[in-house]
Order: structure tokens, then C-alpha cells, then sequence
């Protein structure tokens, strides 16, 4: 076969041995490009994947005490805020990479070492969308239902009924692996391999059973076929709902139907981790911010739905102090303050704060754990290599505290010592490269002047 046929020719890999870091012990750059975490990125390096756990344990206490149950705490606060005081400096103090290991603590054995075993539940981390495509309600709770299902909390219910009430055998159900059920029970092929059928005995069982248990006739179907499967799910149901449709109906979705599928499946509780809350308030008019907060209430404090009367989702919305400041008089007006405080002395209770970290403590672990994500096997040397303490201690000082800046930084140190063919690298250097960057904008400096909001003369969004 010709390989210059444009019909067939394939892209060339670079070979191993021209691995340019291999002589750093590293099988690539081990740091991120984005000093932002992307969580739908497959690279561990942006995503948040690669996590050093006791730079935050202070932090973790603290949203362990406000949000997760357990033995000595039934009833945890229904809404939380996770507040950011190195905003003004830039992104990338570690927020999102916080709520989502948070996240991923919760899912992987559905809150039961977190909560001391006295509480099922599921996580879903909430990134609003930008350029006032979250600025309605409901809007937002469409995100609500999307993070659901991207978070596999929908899935894990429909699994979880289908071992207890889908009429399959003991026998199959001892060959589920109980930490990853998505490979068997969320497999209809698999499923049917081992002689369930599954569109006369299997969907009619679960489908039943939902049904019994409130959910409306359409949505109980839809999670019957597909809810076993979170990308289905979505394309069959979710993404066929229109604007208008989800105006009427996404709250009797998201905050009844979907409330009594976890409840139905033995889940007792959901925790929303609402990321980027400026998002959503910066794009709103007072009339619309008055409006969500108000819809925020009724949704989960006092309204009539099921996710209201029963406590059953509880918020951390991630927010800095210009949104504190914008939402405040909302805020009280819509009587979330008799709640949860946004501001006054009492805030400190609901709120954990996420200051910068300490350069001397904080450097030295956070880089080898990235590092070491990247070292190639059998690499027994210097975890640092080819930094030294004082570079990675200098280059967190050089943004104040600020890990996400600190990580890019040393991604373009480290890409500059390759091409000069450094051995080591000191804190000079990284002095160098960071002096021969543009100067950054400090965001959110001006607190009274806000970008021209949308007025929506409709009211319909």
C-alpha cells in the first residue's frame, strides 16, 4: 500500500528514544499546560487527576464537617460555600481540582469511607457555562441533570436497582465486580451473554419498579433502557428535550423524578459541587439574580418538591468575594441568609476558605507529586530532579501562593532547559524564564464596575 496515498496515510509517532526529558528521569513534561484544571480533559495533568491530598487536609475537614454525614452529624448543612481569597491574583489557586478529588472520594465507594459508613450517596461536580448560557434557572438545572449523568450518579442508581430489582439471578449477579458494575451490569451484551433478557424481563422490571416508586411514566422508560448507560441516556433522553419543554418541566425532572431514582435505589443523599458560580451572576440583571435565588429556595429548602421535603441534594457553590458582594442583598432578600450566611460574622460557620499556599511547606510535595506521575520505571534518584528545593520553593513565591500559576511555570522552565541542555535547573533560572513573561492582568481588581448584563424583556429567556 502506497504510504503518500492521502487515502490511508497515518500520522508518524516520534519513536522512544527521542524521549527529550528521559535524561530528567521523566517520560514527559510533567506539568500541566493550564494553570486552570479542565475535569472533561483526558490528560491527568489538566484534569485533576494528579492531586497532592495533604496540602488541603485543613480544607477537607472542614467540607467533610459542613457536608458529609455521618455518625456524630445526621444532617449536614444544606448549603456550603467554598470561598476563594487569591482571586485578585489569578485562577489557579486549586479550587476545582479541591471539588473534584472531593468528588471522586464520594464516587468511588459511594460515600462510605468519607461518611463512616452511615451514609449512600453521590457527587456531581457543576460547571456552569459562560456568555450567559446559565443565566435562567432553568438553564441551570438543566446543568444539574447533565452533571448527574456525566458524574455517573444516575448510572450507579440504575445499577444498583438492577441487582436488587431487576430480576437477575444470584448466580450472575456473584460475577459483578461491586467497584466497577459498568462492565457487567451497565453492559446490556453482557447481560444477555449470561441469558437475561433484557427488553422483556430486565426494562419491564425496572421500569415497574420506578414507576411504583413516582417516577413519571416517560422518564421511568427512559432510565429503564438507557439509564444503565450515561452517554445513552443523554443522547436518547436528555439532549431530545427541548428549551421549552425543560422551561415547564426540568425542575419536576431534576428536583422529583430523578430525587425518587436515588431514593428508589437506596441512595440517601447527592451532593451539587457548583464550580464557577461567576458564571452564572456576572451575565445576570438584578431582576434575574433576585429570580434564582428565589427558584435556589423553593428547589431546596422550602418548596414543594421531593428535593425539598426530603433534604435530599446538598450545594457547595465555589464562589469569591465580588459574587459574595453582588449576590449579598439577593441573597437576604430571597431568605437564604436564615440557611446559610453569604455575609456578616456568621458566614465563617457555612464557608471553607481557600487561602495561598505556604511556599516552604507547600512546594517541595506538590511538585513531586507531579513528578512522579511522569518518572519512568526503575527511576530510584532525586524526586526533585532536575530541580533543586530552592527553584520550586521560588517559583511558588514568584505567584504568591498560587499552585496552578507555579505548575505552568515550571512546565516553560523545564521546556527551556531541555532546548539548552541544562543539568540542573536553580532558582535563578526560574527567576529568568518568569521575568521574560508578559505581565498578567489582575482579575476582578475593580469590584464596582461589572460587565453590561443581559436584560431579557420576555421573560423568557
Amino acid at each position: 500500500m502506497d504510504s503518500n496515498n492521502p487515502l490511508f496515510r497515518q500520522t508518524l509517532t516520534p519513536k522512544d528514544a527521542a524521549n527529550q526529558y528521559a535524561r530528567f528521569g521523566l517520560s514527559q513534561n510533567p506539568f500541566p499546560t493550564s494553570p486552570t484544571i479542565n475535569p472533561l480533559s483526558t490528560d491527568p495533568r489538566d484534569n485533576g487527576d494528579i492531586y497532592c491530598a495533604s496540602l488541603r487536609e485543613k480544607e477537607e475537614k472542614k467540607f467533610e464537617a459542613l457536608l458529609i454525614p455521618n455518625a456524630n452529624q445526621s444532617e449536614p448543612r444544606m448549603i456550603a460555600f467554598l470561598m476563594d481569597y487569591a482571586t485578585r491574583r489569578g485562577r489557579g489557586i486549586g479550587k476545582t481540582a479541591f471539588i473534584n478529588h472531593q468528588r471522586k472520594r464520594i464516587m468511588k465507594d459511594l460515600g462510605n469511607e468519607i461518611s463512616g459508613g452511615s451514609t449512600v450517596m453521590v457527587a456531581a461536580h457543576v460547571i456552569p457555562e459562560g456568555s450567559g448560557r446559565t443565566r435562567k434557572y432553568w438553564q441551570f438545572t438543566r446543568l444539574l441533570a447533565e452533571a448527574l449523568s456525566h458524574g455517573q450518579c444516575i448510572t450507579w442508581a440504575i445499577w444498583r436497582i438492577r441487582a436488587s430489582h431487576g430480576n437477575i439471578p444470584q448466580e450472575i449477579l456473584q460475577l459483578v465486580d461491586p467497584q466497577n458494575p459498568g462492565d457487567t451490569l451497565g453492559n446490556d451484551r453482557w447481560l444477555s451473554d449470561q441469558g437475561v433478557n433484557i427488553l422483556f424481563d430486565l426494562v419491564p422490571a425496572i421500569e415497574r419498579f420506578l414507576v411504583k416508586n413516582g417516577v413519571r411514566d416517560d422518564v421511568a422508560k427512559s432510565l429503564a433502557l438507557y439509564g444503565h448507560n450515561s452517554e445513552q441516556w443523554e443522547r436518547q433522553y436528555l439532549q431530545q428535550i427541548s428549551d421549552y419543554r425543560w422551561r415547564r418541566e426540568g425542575n419536576q425532572l431534576v428536583l422529583d423524578d430523578l430525587v425518587r431514582l436515588f431514593r428508589a435505589a437506596g441512595i440517601d443523599r447527592a451532593l451539587l459541587l457548583v464550580d464557577q458560580v461567576e458564571e452564572i451572576v456576572i451575565e445576570q440583571n438584578s431582576q434575574e439574580r433576585r429570580l434564582f435565588l428565589n427558584d435556589l429556595r423553593h428547589s431546596f429548602i422550602d418548596g414543594q418538591y421531593q428535593s425539598a421535603t426530603t433534604r435530599f441534594y446538598n450545594i457547595l457553590l465555589v464562589l469569591h468575594p465580588l459574587i459574595q458582594e453582588i449576590w449579598g442583598p439577593h441573597w437576604e432578600a430571597a431568605g437564604l441568609d436564615r440557611t446559610c450566611a453569604i455575609s456578616g460574622p456568621t458566614t465563617q460557620e457555612y464557608t471553607i476558605y481557600f487561602y495561598p499556599l505556604d511556599r516552604e511547606e507547600a512546594a517541595v510535595p506538590l511538585v513531586t507529586t507531579y513528578m512522579d506521575f511522569s518518572r519512568v520505571l526503575n527511576y530510584h534518584g532525586d524526586k526533585l530532579f532536575p530541580f533543586d528545593r530552592d527553584a520550586v520553593v521560588t517559583a511558588l513565591q514568584l505567584y504568591g501562593g498560587v499552585p496552578g500559576k507555579m505548575l505552568t511555570l515550571l512546565r516553560l522552565v523545564l521546556e527551556k532547559a531541555v532546548r539548552d541542555g541544562m543539568e540542573r535547573i536553580n532558582s535563578n533560572f526560574v527567576q529568568a524564564i518568569f521575568s521574560d513573561l508578559p505581565p498578567e492582568p489582575i482579575e476582578q481588581e475593580d469590584k464596582g464596575k461589572l460587565p453590561p448584563t443581559q436584560v431579557d424583556l420576555t421573560g423568557n429567556g
